[in-house]
């Protein structure tokens, strides 16, 4: 399986990372390969100012990724402008009927909101995102010299069954519309 994790927050070391980082630790299985973009890294110009090297590299990505993860975290109850501009260059000719899961952070309190918006977006693009999401916030990361790193084992299971359930889902048969 080819996993693709897209981590949309604007800083480096980001919680919204951390989980990303978490998610490849917890995939590791040799038959599965992952590659983890974080989208603050890439050349992405604001949707309709033309297109980059980045942006055909990431369209190549997510066409060729069996599974998309996409993580973000909460900006003012919704999911982040560098997430939703990676997002509007890509389609429906890279997402029809590709597996999606979905996970954010928010600062003081767990908040999905974030992930019911980008669950109408995967709609729109007519990605599968599978019903296990992730929320976290704050309080269940432990800060590192490089970031953050997730304490909470509880959440820590639930993306694991988060990844599994996404696995498992790949592996069944899909239709194309």
């Amino acid at each position: 399986m080819n996993l693709l994790i897209l981590s949309g927050s604007a800083f480096p070391g980001s919680h919204t990372r951390s989980v990303a980082e978490t998610i490849e630790s917890l995939v590791g299985q040799p038959e599965h390969e992952v590659a983890h973009i974080d989208l603050r890294e890439l050349n992405m110009p604001i949707f309709g100012q033309g297109k980059t090297d980045d942006t055909e590299y990431l369209k190549r990505l997510v066409e060729d990724a069996d599974a998309v993860i996409i993580g973000t975290p909460n900006y003012h109850t919704s999911f982040s402008g560098i997430l939703k501009n990676a997002l509007d260059h890509l389609s429906i000719d890279e997402f029809e009927m590709k597996l999606v899961a979905l996970y954010c952070n928010s600062g003081g309190m767990r908040n999905s909101d974030p992930l019911t918006q980008l669950r109408m977006v995967m709609r729109g693009v007519h990605a599968m995102v599978i019903p296990t999401q992730v929320c976290t916030c704050n309080e269940d990361f432990e800060k590192t010299e490089t970031g953050y790193t997730l304490k909470n084992e509880a959440l820590r299971e639930r993306l694991s069954v988060m990844v599994d359930g996404l696995i498992k889902q790949s592996n069944s048969e899909r239709v194309s519309i």
